[in-house]
């Protein structure tokens, strides 16, 4: 029951983790949705009708459930809920991130592994030191709004968030370009 609870754990929080760089592109293999062979199309319009508007469309600062739903046409998660038929949409799947990551240390430890041919919308590739800057941003006082997982479940007592402290959270580690590693 204890891994069951620390994959969940963890699949929430790759979930609402946002890279927090819009429309970012690339990967091969997997649609931006995590469905596996999905196949985009660049341009066009994406029209939506809704009876408010967004408060904004920073990722990190998402939280309600239409607009987190709507973030992920324009930014990309380590993991997200797959898409398609309504059965399906509760399961958890890679998007940016090869798996659904890797537990170690009584699961108080989580590796993830990035995609190949991640791209940011201006073509430079997206590397881990990205995501971590991305996971960062919830820490800083200057982004009050969204999630507070992050900031309740990694192990980074004190730290005030990218803007402040650009040294960064010590519970999340980028060992290589593709790896990135959080100590809850």
């Amino acid at each position: 029951m204890q891994v069951r609870r620390s994959r969940a754990l963890v699949a929430a929080v790759g979930a609402s983790l946002a890279l927090g760089a819009g429309a970012c592109g690339g990967g091969t293999g997997s649609g931006a949705s995590g469905t596996e062979g999905a196949q985009g199309t660049k341009g066009g319009t994406l029209t939506i009708l809704m009876s408010a508007d967004f408060e904004h469309l920073d990722p990190t600062r998402t939280y309600v459930t239409w607009a987190s739903n709507f973030s992920r046409l324009i930014s990309r998660t380590l993991t997200t809920y797959q898409t398609g038929e309504t059965s399906k949409t509760t399961k958890v799947a890679p998007d940016m991130a090869t798996d659904l990551g890797r537990p170690s240390e009584g699961n108080r430890t989580w590796t993830f592994t990035l995609k190949d041919g991640l791209k940011f919308e201006d073509g430079s590739p997206i590397t881990s030191a990205d995501v971590k800057y991305g996971v960062e941003r919830p820490f800083s006082d200057q982004l009050p709004e969204g999630p507070e997982y992050p900031r309740m479940w990694l192990d980074c007592p004190g730290y005030k968030g990218p803007y402040k402290d650009p040294g960064g959270c010590k519970a999340i580690e980028t060992p290589d370009a593709k790896t990135i590693v959080f100590r809850l």
